[in-house]
């Protein structure tokens, strides 16, 4: 998963169940202002957790692995924009 598909995800998500005063996510991650990095990094540091990667242990196999490939991508694309993502 790229982080553009990372973003869409949440976007998503934010779409579903809004909170007050939550925007979206621009899609061009140029356009990331520094609190949005900082609270993607969050997120994606939660869905790298251990509880969320294997869906609580039901995950398990090439599909984890897939999983975990994917967020792992995302999170590199984001770190190269300057934000650390926190080890979970």
């Amino acid at each position: 998963m790229s982080l553009k598909k990372f973003i869409a995800q949440e976007n998503m998500m934010i779409t579903m169940f809004p909170r007050d005063g939550e925007e979206k996510y621009p899609e061009d991650t140029k356009q990331l202002t520094t609190p949005q990095k900082c609270q993607l990094a969050i997120r994606l540091s939660s869905a790298l957790s251990p509880e969320a990667l294997t869906c609580d242990g039901e995950l398990r196999g090439a599909k984890l692995i897939a999983k975990s490939k994917s967020l792992n991508k995302a999170k590199q694309e984001l770190e190269a924009l300057g934000v650390q993502v926190p080890a979970y």
